[in-house]
């Protein structure tokens, strides 16, 4: 009787979530709840990347409390829709099971007026999806005592206090610039844009301590390159100077044609005191974002490169050059806001760094390594692990 009825009420609230509503809960709603929660997806359109593995969505959500009670997100779940509305598949996130569950999100309670940012934690679809429009739950328990805190975790999933429902269509993204690796030799992304890398860890529309909010990641899709040896090594010796390890001082080409907009060349490598990273003492004015020596290329099509962490004095251009596909612009360093040497590269839709939203990018004629294995590719997209290596 009890498994019966459980499976009514799921039944029940899949249909509703299905034809966007959402079920009662099971309980009475506590009085003034005020205003749903905001939800905005970040950014407005989301982009997706494409593989032959299928799709890869890398956005962020952000949730504000309107309301006048403590929230805590309880749940939520995906629906992708094609092109005629019918539900293609569904995912879910919830407190189902041993912790964590939900909690892999970060923070999840909201006190009145405050502004999580969360990261899409539903990241790859498989390539048989039509990926027309997404749906996107979010349910909220009530949060503002202990008690109320202590007993959400013994409610179902279906048991919930506030629904938020937010539809959207993504937008599969064609990079208009052919790349190429930056680097010479077998490569390790030693972190790129999947869910766990540090490059998608930035809290969007947030305020920081100062009150700032940025609007903005332009490192959503960047990668930090790091030289490896045959056994897959990223240095030799001691990684407690920054000479051994293999990319410090590899030459650094222009990934694409165009022109460069931005030129730091100055700021002293930072070295290892121990088992710390010593900084140069610099003006705040001279490194502000900690992007080190860098070179910005505008490719002239909405799409803009960033080469940051350079070594000092090794810039070869300046600003208003025009620079060839494959021409040497500098080598990799250990300037500016870096724990290891190595190069970070992304690509954005704007020349400001802090303001640009970054733009997938896919790279020709390169291998890749998949242990004794080695495949060759002509054109497709890298992330975090990969070891690769350029045919040119």
């Amino acid at each position: 009787m009890i498994k019966n009825f459980a499976i009514i009420c799921v039944t029940f609230f899949l249909f509703g979530f299905k034809n966007g509503k959402t079920s009662p809960p099971l309980h009475k709603l506590i009085a003034d709840t005020g205003k749903v929660p905001e939800i905005r997806i970040l950014p407005a359109k989301p982009l997706v990347e494409k593989d032959i593995r299928g799709y890869y969505l890398n956005f962020d959500i952000s949730i504000k409390n309107q309301t006048t009670h403590t929230l805590e997100l309880s749940s939520m779940e995906m629906s992708v829709l094609d092109i005629a509305g019918k539900l293609e598949t569904r995912k879910f996130l919830n407190r189902n099971g041993r912790s964590p569950g939900i909690e892999v999100l970060g923070n999840v309670l909201i006190k009145p007026g405050e502004t999580i940012s969360i990261f899409n934690p539903f990241y790859s679809l498989p390539p048989d999806i039509s990926m027309t429009s997404m749906k996107y739950g979010f349910f909220f328990d009530f949060a503002d005592t202990q008690q109320q805190r202590d007993n959400n975790h013994q409610r179902l999933p279906i048991d919930y206090d506030l629904a938020a429902i937010k539809a959207f269509k993504p937008e599969i993204y064609v990079a208009k610039t052919e790349f190429w690796l930056p680097l010479k030799g077998k490569l390790i992304v030693w972190d790129g844009h999947d869910f766990l890398s540090h490059h998608r860890r930035f809290p969007i529309s947030v305020p920081d301590k100062q009150g700032k909010v940025i609007a903005a990641n332009s490192n959503r899709y960047a990668y930090d390159f790091m030289s490896v040896d045959l056994s897959g090594s990223m240095y030799h010796g001691s990684p407690l100077k920054k000479e051994n390890w293999y990319v410090f001082g590899q030459p650094v080409y222009a990934p694409a044609d165009g022109k460069v907009i931005e030129v730091q060349n100055d700021i002293p490598d930072n070295e290892f005191n121990g088992k710390v990273v010593k900084s140069p003492n610099v003006p705040p004015a001279a490194d502000p974002l900690g992007m080190g020596n860098h070179v910005i290329i505008d490719h002239g099509n909405g799409e803009f490169s960033v080469l940051l962490h350079l070594e000092k004095g090794s810039v070869r251009l300046h600003r208003g050059e025009m620079v060839k596909e494959g021409q040497e612009i500098g080598s990799v360093g250990f300037s500016g806001d870096a724990i290891y040497p190595h190069l970070h590269y992304t690509v954005m839709n704007g020349a400001r760094e802090q303001a640009a939203e970054g733009v997938p990018s896919y790279f020709n004629d390169y291998k890749l390594y998949r242990g004794s294995a080695v495949l060759p590719i002509k054109r497709s997209r890298i992330d975090s692990g990969d070891i690769i290596e350029s045919d040119k």
